[in-house]
């Protein structure tokens, strides 16, 4: 476990300071809306007032580099794998990453279709406009070559999701449940996922990682980078990173317990625990905690009494990428 002074995953795209508790209250009445009102409502709320204003794919493009760089690490190959992404969201970034580094495909699944054609295609005009810094960011691909071959094809791309889909392999599967998919036994070779599974309740998570025991080959791997901040703190700066750590889960129910804030406070060594329960073997964990996070938490930062007992380091942490290999195969 590292401390270090600025967040150690991608860069962030912050939008304009909200107070918290505001943007909770927003979130909690939209989010008790039918579907076909509360989608696209909060949808239009991320466009015009949120992080979806000003759209770009670097984040989720240099999630997808970290993936592709843990496997490299451990001297595997990309060419031509098999991938399956947990929580599509509204864009495809994290699958082009990996596929701009080789991969042959990519299923992802998303409980919720959120996924917005829009936006995919406004991403892809934003990588024509700043080529260059799309090469550098991809700059350390083993294969430049087909790199170089891949991008030009994304750059030239016709405006059609299909299409765009059948050229790059990518399977886009919404709504479907992670913890039970029509994948085959034993045909995935990366089970991934970015600022993601913090999103999903423990027990469900558990589920999500015994599927991904069985379609997951002998050698396959989960590759999974977790956000375990307050995302609240993304927009309001005047949060710790800690903050939501103080309230009971009732509390926390109230401001988050809906569809578009649920938030897990899994802590990290909570997070291993649950994978590992879920059948798989953790090989490595890349923990980041906050300096100041930390240093609140040294003074005597009012805890919920789940959190009170735990090291000020496990509390800090804000993020850690897993990396973790299938155990026993479910068969049913």
């Amino acid at each position: 476990m590292h401390v270090e002074a600025d967040r150690a995953a991608a860069p962030r795209l912050v939008p304009a300071p909200v107070n918290w508790k505001t943007k909770a209250a927003i979130q909690r009445l939209i989010g008790a809306l039918p579907d076909a009102v509360s989608y696209p409502a909060y949808y239009a709320l991320q466009r015009t007032m949120g992080g979806l204003r000003q759209p770009t794919p670097i984040e989720h493009l240099t999630g997808g580099l970290g993936i592709a760089e843990r496997i490299w690490r451990e001297q595997r190959s990309i060419h031509s794998r098999r991938f399956l992404e947990i929580g599509t969201g509204r864009q495809v970034n994290l699958p082009i990453a990996l596929w701009l580094c080789g991969a042959g495909s990519v299923v992802t699944v998303d409980l919720n279709p959120y996924l917005k054609a829009a936006l995919v295609f406004e991403h892809i005009d934003y990588m024509r406009r700043h080529p260059s810094e799309i090469d550098r960011l991809f700059s350390r691909v083993p294969d430049r070559a087909l790199f170089t071959e891949r991008f030009g094809q994304l750059l030239d791309a016709p405006r059609d999701l299909d299409r765009l889909f059948s050229m790059i392999g990518l399977t886009y599967l919404a709504p479907a449940d992670a913890t039970c998919l029509d994948v085959a036994p034993a045909s995935v070779d990366y089970h991934i996922s970015f600022t993601v599974l913090e999103h999903i309740p423990p027990p469900v998570l558990e589920g999500i990682v015994a599927e991904g025991c069985r379609v997951l080959t002998a050698d396959g791997r989960f590759i999974h980078y977790v956000d375990f901040s307050d995302h609240f703190a993304h927009a309001d700066p005047s949060l710790s990173l800690v903050n939501f750590l103080q309230f009971s889960e009732d509390e926390w129910a109230w401001w988050a317990g809906n569809r578009y804030a649920y938030h897990n406070r899994l802590r990290v060594d909570e997070f291993v625990s649950v994978v590992e329960r879920g059948g798989a073997t953790v090989r490595s964990t890349e923990p980041t905690v906050d300096p100041r996070s930390l240093d609140a938490l040294r003074q005597g930062y009012r805890l919920d009494r789940r959190f009170a007992g735990k090291p000020p380091e496990t509390n800090a942490t804000v993020d850690a990428w897993m990396v973790a290999a299938p155990g026993a195969r479910r068969t049913a």
